[in-house]
């Protein structure tokens, strides 16, 4: 099957736009790793310049803490679209990369990011 251009200019639209999104919320609360492409730093919050209580810092290292699955989630979910961005400039999207036979038009339209078929997602 092939899937026609406008269908993949519709896909590219909306993985740009989950893109930005997704840098975006990432940037709410992390920075850029310049050391590391795709790598996000969560920023230590920072309540105030001089020593706070005990309670103060607990909460600035319980906020820390609990942003870090959040970046980790978001991260994997940007890589996921730059990859599928990367197949849609390149070769490879819409093939199951397990079997080498086509996604289908209506997985895709649900999973843009998708990588392999419906059929071999229940063996990988």
């Amino acid at each position: 099957m092939k899937l026609g251009k406008k269908f993949l200019s519709e896909l590219k639209e909306r993985l740009e736009k989950e893109k930005k999104e997704l840098e975006e919320e990432l940037a709410s609360f992390a920075k850029k790793d310049p050391e590391l492409e795709g790598n996000y730093k969560t920023i230590f919050p920072d309540y105030g310049k001089t020593i706070g209580s005990q309670e103060e810092n607990m909460d600035e290292v319980e906020e820390y803490v609990s942003k870090l699955p959040v970046e980790k989630t978001l991260e994997a979910k940007l890589q996921k679209v730059n990859e599928a961005l990367a197949r849609l400039k390149g070769k490879g999207f819409g093939t199951c990369e397990n079997c080498k036979k086509a996604i289908t038009k209506e997985r895709l339209e649900v999973s843009p990011t998708a990588k392999i078929c419906t059929e071999c997602k229940g063996f990988v």
